[in-house]
């Protein structure tokens, strides 16, 4: 497991939402869809910082696989 606090930080529901200034409820979809990598703990659901930064910096410079 990687020893860096950063890659350990796990955001809420509400702080996702609004870093990407959607509905909470359009963030059940994204979730429900798998476009957004989240997990469950305790019945909540928590997302990874880095994943989410990963996760944007795909959506901002998708590859195409045509080539």
């Amino acid at each position: 497991m990687p020893a860096n606090d950063e890659s350990l930080r796990l955001l809420s529901f509400t702080e996702v939402s609004r870093a990407l200034q959607v509905s909470k409820r359009t963030l059940v979809k994204l979730i429900q869809r798998k476009e957004v990598p989240a997990f469950k703990v305790g019945g909540q659901w928590r997302i990874r910082e880095n994943r989410l930064r990963k996760w944007l910096e795909e959506k901002e410079n998708p590859t195409t696989e045509l080539e």
